[in-house]
């Protein structure tokens, strides 16, 4: 049995957003040392290809208004995602420290002090290896730039703003086959424009909804031939099934709204499993969803002139 949160039953097109209710907001479970290897990984690698915030340059017009506005955004939000996870988590505490904030992870082993402005200004990190291997994830991080990148970085999701229908922030280091410099600054509609059948999506109305009558909970899914979780589009792996192997990626996907903003915060969980650890009749379902799927459906997950192999594959 796998501990994946949904079994995909069709190629959907459809927001599916469901009340949150009772469920948490961040998952964080055993599996955490695993993300955070590949999240200081991708962080190592190049941070500004992972995690983007909105330019507001002296060049533009009106720009300490900009400037303003976007500071006020993100020490909301990143305020906001700390108290959250303090009240989730027992592990993690949030405090004022006369003129500075403290994030205290004691799973990480990271402490954090930032300024009002939220710049990271210390960083104490246990030398102790919370996975016993050595890796990334538990080595001293390289430098976090603000308080929103310390956060993201220790938690199993990636995550995204967006304000008045547009994206202007973005945390995501492991991506499902997108890149956050390509969407930047796109709306709902345009970040979307290439997924098959979302051309009469009523984007105005589910942009409200998010805004105004969340949290709400979706589930997005796909196929890959790897367990690596960074999926970048530079990095040019996932799609090879003739390796004989196929895990099912499930994206957990969680839309806060705060209206005093305009903004929805998305908080993107990543699940991977081996479809073989899924029951008979989870693969059996999952085989009917592929057979079903357009040549358009079949090229948006990545799987022309493979559905034969892969269904194979999942039948196995």
């Amino acid at each position: 049995m796998s501990n994946l949160p949904y079994i995909p039953t069709e190629y959907n097109v459809k927001p599916g957003l469901n009340k949150l209710k009772d469920e948490k907001h961040f998952i964080i479970d055993e599996m955490l040392p695993l993300y955070k290897n590949e999240k200081e990984d991708a962080r190592l690698e190049n941070l500004g290809k992972y995690y983007k915030e909105r330019e507001t340059t002296n060049k533009t017009a009106f720009a300490d208004i900009h400037k303003g506005n976007q500071d006020f955004l993100m020490k909301t939000i990143t305020m906001w995602m700390a108290e959250q996870l303090s009240k989730e988590y027992k592990h993690i505490s949030f405090r004022n420290e006369g003129e500075h904030y403290v994030l205290d992870n004691e799973i990480t082993g990271e402490a954090v002090w930032a300024d009002e402005k939220l710049k990271v200004v210390q960083i104490l990190k246990s030398p102790v290896c919370t996975c016993a291997k050595q890796c990334s994830g538990c080595a001293y991080p390289k430098p976090y730039a603000t308080l929103f990148d310390a956060l993201c970085s220790q938690i199993q999701e990636d995550v995204c703003v967006m304000q008045n229908d547009e994206l202007v922030t973005s945390h995501v280091c492991l991506p499902s086959w997108w890149s956050v410099e390509e969407k930047m600054g796109m709306n709902m509609a345009q970040i979307h424009s290439k997924v098959p059948g979302m051309n009469d999506t009523n984007y105005k109305q589910i942009w409200n909804a998010c805004l105004n009558k969340g949290p709400f909970l979706r589930y997005n899914w796909g196929l890959t031939d790897t367990l690596v979780l960074n999926q970048h589009p530079t990095k040019n792996i996932g799609k090879d099934f003739d390796t004989g192997n196929v895990y099912l990626r499930i994206e957990r996907q969680v839309l806060q709204g705060f209206p005093i903003i305009q903004s929805v915060l998305f908080l993107i969980r990543t699940f991977v499993a081996d479809v073989k650890t899924l029951t008979r009749e989870q693969r059996t379902t999952m085989i009917t969803a592929i057979e079903n799927m357009t040549d358009e459906e079949l090229e948006y997950k990545g799987l022309t002139n493979k559905r034969e192999s892969v269904i194979l594959l999942c039948g196995e």
